[in-house]
């Protein structure tokens, strides 16, 4: 009480108390940044996992165990301690409620968002165009398939595994597939669904090779190399294929003023895949001023695809690329909460 006395003295009653206003309405987002980039941190380092898995471990055996800067990891541990998202005590730390909490759903919020920290980190430099994406500055590909995938199990794979099994899918396609997170849900809620997973990306593939041949899955699931836009030896080899799903993957071929490569693509496909109905899971852009009245996280979502040359569609826009590739939507569901649409073409 005397310091705060003496800080009124010296200060003045009215500016002591709009300093130590502005200087909490500062706080969160200084905060969120030093946060983010502890977690991220610990993310990467593979340390987060360990926290996680519940029983307490020792700093120095956890410095050991990932070859860590033990005076950093105390530093990192001591600062969430703070923030009562671990507990170090006697030389042990374990994470609390509140870490495993925000390590559950929102975990791929974080992971999404760490993709871009490369982006962020350069953002300056892109400013004076010094950088430009993706020439001289990328995306961690590694966290965004991570991210989107464990995002998408809230919403996205639910809406399309349940537009699957109505419209009595058998054997799917699945457009850059990544880590095989969509075709794994399919498989776990519906039995008597196969899938096929492709992705351009070699060191993807194997990774989803990986993943497939630790799962349950093995029997029902392929995983192949192939580019979307040559799927001739696909469509050869495998005529049954009666569903192509793609989820949040066209939009990254778009333009503001061109749709004309999305548009081509789906239309070979139906050219390729007869039998094939489309699903596709697509962002939809929120409109500027939505967003300004209530800014959720589509506003952040919106930020780093536009630094990184994303172009996001309005439904209405969605509904008229669809007709220039002569397909009908049979379905849609379009949830404007969320900044996301649902379409079933034929």
């Amino acid at each position: 009480m005397s310091q705060a006395i003496q800080i009124i003295r010296l200060l003045g009653l009215g500016k002591a108390i709009r300093t130590q206003k502005r200087f909490g309405q500062a706080l969160p987002h200084v905060r969120g940044y030093a946060v983010c980039s502890c977690l991220w941190a610990l993310l990467e380092t593979g340390a987060l996992d360990r926290l996680l898995e519940g029983s307490p471990v020792t700093v120095d055996d956890l410095a050991a165990h990932y070859h860590l800067d033990r005076h950093v990891l105390e530093s990192v541990l001591n600062y969430l301690d703070g923030l009562s998202l671990v507990r170090v005590e006697s030389g042990e730390v374990r994470a609390l409620g509140p870490l495993v909490q925000l390590m559950a759903e929102p975990r791929g919020f974080f992971e999404l968002t760490y993709a871009y920290a490369p982006i962020l980190a350069r953002l300056p430099a892109m400013l004076h165009g010094e950088a430009k994406y993706p020439a001289d500055v990328q995306r961690l590909g590694k966290y965004v398939g991570r991210g989107s995938g464990q995002l998408c199990r809230t919403l996205p794979y639910p809406v399309l595994a349940d537009m699957l099994r109505r419209h009595g899918a058998r054997l799917v396609l699945d457009l850059g597939c990544g880590d095989l997170a969509f075709l794994f849900y399919v498989c776990e809620t519906h039995p008597d669904i196969s899938g096929i997973g492709i992705d351009v990306d070699g060191p993807t593939v194997a990774y989803a090779k990986e993943m497939l041949a630790a799962s349950p899955y093995a029997g029902r699931i392929e995983v192949r190399q192939a580019d979307m836009f040559h799927l001739e030896e696909v469509a050869r080899d495998r005529p049954d294929v009666d569903a192509i799903t793609a989820v949040d993957t066209y939009h990254e071929y778009l333009s503001e003023n061109d749709e004309e490569v999305v548009v081509r693509l789906l239309g070979k496909l139906r050219r390729e895949f007869p039998r094939a109905i489309l699903y596709v899971g697509e962002f939809c852009k929120q409109p500027h001023e939505r967003l300004r009245r209530r800014p959720v996280a589509f506003l952040e979502h919106h930020l780093l695809h536009d630094l990184t040359n994303q172009t996001i569609a309005e439904a209405p826009r969605w509904r008229r690329i669809f007709r220039q590739a002569s397909l009908a939507i049979l379905e849609e569901k379009v949830f404007d909460v969320v900044g996301h649409g649902y379409f079933v073409l034929r």
